[in-house]
């Protein structure tokens, strides 16, 4: 089977740099590699921790668009968490927002980690979709 990867524009440099892909399409499933708050410069988003969070989903976003998915394909949500205990009512409060109830439900893990790749990171997404034989415009 083959695979292709999505690197949505604004995360091209990645491929370079981080020597990875923000997603790999294989078949009809979309693995996403973890997303963290970053803007399009790269930059750590610090204003809060809310605005971390809700960049790190719309880069979520951004990456499922491109792979030719959305939010409502995702199946499998992984997430980490510097500090599980503090984050979790605000980030669970901010998910709902991305997959509001009555919705299809993503399963999902939180994980509480010491460190993320840097020290300005405070939560990162990984995810599953399936987006059945929809093409994938941004696939390499």
């Amino acid at each position: 089977m083959t695979h292709a990867m999505i690197v949505p524009a604004t995360m091209a440099s990645l491929v370079e740099s981080g020597s990875y892909a923000p997603a790999v399409r294989v078949g009809d499933q979309v693995h996403v590699s973890g997303q963290v708050g970053r803007d399009e410069h790269l930059t750590p988003v610090t204003e809060s921790l809310e605005a971390h969070i809700r960049q790190t989903f719309d880069n979520l976003a951004t990456v499922l668009a491109e792979s030719g998915a959305g939010l409502g394909d995702v199946y499998e949500l992984t997430t980490y968490h510097v500090d599980l205990p503090a984050q979790m009512p605000t980030f669970a409060q901010i998910k709902r927002e991305y997959f509001p109830a009555g919705s299809t439900l993503p399963a999902w893990t939180a994980v509480g980690v010491a460190a993320l790749n840097h020290p300005d990171f405070l939560v990162e997404i990984a995810a599953r979709a399936h987006v059945g034989g929809r093409p994938a415009p941004g696939a390499r």
